[in-house]
């Protein structure tokens, strides 16, 4: 029995060595949808590339499937390896599966058992997973604050008017004050769309990159296109500026209840008749979405914090889009942040291509973790490979300026470039890492270096950014020298 039981567990550490090297956070919701459709391999193959990056419910899932004998040999060894894996992380009744399990077995056998899950564990454990995907926290960062511009806190509401020029009630106004009928209506104020974006503010305070979390009721483009372009104040911790992340109120997600009913009736009575419905919803996932109602739609709360604590709930029941709203409420707050990257860094597990690009912010750039470029690349190109073109410019960020030159990859970042350009025309880092590909790539043109560096510098200006660093760079790259361009 415990030859036969050394032999198995060899042979499953040598599966999760020889995938290390293709290893990428698996999409584990649609590994779910195959152990349901009772696809067995498939699941199989989705779970063992989540439980490489230490997914709970994939081990679990993976002990059940070897308990159960489904779609593989029932193996009692290798699903008590897995419980034990999945205990790590207090997961659902892990833990007690395998205390009845030893309570079955005579003492050397117990014995036997207790000494190869701890070995396991050692070897691909909890412990040995974090140090090599995960942020380590900075112990003695976590007293300090991040302020903005000297205050505590950053506005989250953002009425039209505060940064749209040219807005249509602007136009009215001035046709009346150039002759026109106060009674008559001009152009008429469409209806705003309900909006709230999570962005990134870098160190200049300009708005680099956003997530739409809550958009409806009408087109929010011209909205969005003007607000990312007003800058906000600047993010600094211990007197230094770092980048942020914050959740900003747009549009009719500024009024309170009774003017979203004045203004948009028909928007409102939607809002109620759908969390009414999410409210008597049983399944997790209609809970995750009242939860997020409560948070979107704050009037709708009849408790302080009821959605925190209702995402939390649901989070520790393994969903992994609430694991990720609870760790960001957080971290934006900057309550509890260890707590924080914790929630994060478990819904990164599930796939979650949001969470994967967080991860690797705070791995870039968190003031409260010990920046790993390394770690950041793996994440954002899981998030990459799943179509987030936000990702893909930190990716080639990493692979073209890296301080650690192992990191570098000029070919892959080309190509990542080439994937990216039909979306990022008006992205002004685009053209600035084309520009650093064109510099250092092995058939380099100097010539695209300089037109794509003034590119980015022209656009990087027209959208607030601080582009003093990049005109050093080129003033640097220019002294002295003669090329020729097209212009």
């Amino acid at each position: 029995m415990v030859k036969m039981m050394k032999k198995k567990i060899k042979w499953l550490f040598l599966v999760a060595v020889v995938h290390a090297s293709t290893l990428m956070a698996a999409d584990i919701l649609k590994t779910d949808s195959y152990f349901t459709a009772q696809q067995y391999d498939l699941a199989k193959a989705g779970y063992i590339e989540a439980a490489k990056l230490g997914n709970p419910h994939a081990y679990y899932q993976l002990a059940r499937m070897y308990a159960k004998g489904l779609g593989v040999k029932q193996d009692v060894v290798n699903a008590l390896i897995y419980y034990s894996l999945a205990a790590e992380y207090d997961y659902f009744d892990a833990q007690k599966v395998i205390d009845n399990t030893l309570a079955t077995l005579s003492t050397d056998s117990k014995a036997t058992f207790i000494k190869v899950m701890d070995d396991y564990k050692v070897k691909l454990g909890k412990q040995a997973i974090d140090a090599k995907y995960f942020p380590v926290i900075l112990q003695g960062s976590l007293p300090s604050k991040v302020t903005f511009d000297g205050n505590e806190k950053l506005k989250h509401l953002f009425y039209s008017e505060d940064f749209m020029e040219d807005s249509i009630a602007s136009l009215n106004n001035l046709a009346i004050e150039e002759g026109g009928n106060e009674d008559a209506t001009y152009m008429s104020t469409p209806k705003e769309p309900y909006l709230i974006l999570d962005i990134d503010i870098a160190a200049d305070g300009s708005i680099r990159n956003y997530f739409e979390v809550q958009n409806m009721g009408g087109s929010a483009k011209r909205l969005i296109n003007e607000f990312i372009l007003f800058p906000q104040p600047k993010p600094s911790i211990n007197n230094q500026h770092i980048s942020f992340v914050h959740r900003v109120f747009l549009g009719a997600a500024v009024y309170s209840k009774s003017i979203l009913i004045d203004k948009n009736e028909p928007m409102y009575a939607q809002i109620l008749r759908t969390s009414k419905r999410l409210k008597q919803g049983t399944t997790l996932n209609e809970r995750y979405q009242y939860a997020m109602a409560l948070l979107n739609f704050p009037w709708l709360t009849s408790e302080p914090q009821e959605a925190e604590q209702k995402l939390l709930a649901i989070a520790k029941l393994g969903h992994p889009s609430a694991m990720y709203e609870y760790g960001m409420l957080l971290y934006r707050e900057q309550r509890n942040i260890p707590e924080a990257i914790k929630w994060i860094s478990q819904a990164s597990k599930y796939g979650l291509i949001r969470a994967e690009y967080r991860l690797g912010m705070l791995l870039n750039s968190s003031p409260w973790v010990q920046q790993d470029q390394s770690k950041a690349l793996f994440w954002f190109s899981s998030a990459m490979d799943k179509g987030d073109t936000n990702a893909a410019i930190r990716a080639i960020d990493i692979k073209l300026t890296a301080k650690d030159k192992s990191l570098h990859s000029i070919e892959s970042a080309v190509q990542n470039l080439k994937n990216i350009e039909h979306e990022q025309t008006n992205n002004p880092e685009y053209y600035y890492l084309l520009a650093l590909s064109y510099r250092d790539r092995e058939a380099r043109d100097f010539s695209q270096f300089v037109r794509n560096m003034r590119t980015a510098i022209s656009r990087g200006n027209s959208a607030n950014w601080d582009t003093r660093e990049w005109q050093s760079l080129l003033d640097e790259s220019t002294v002295g020298t003669v090329y020729i361009t097209d212009e």
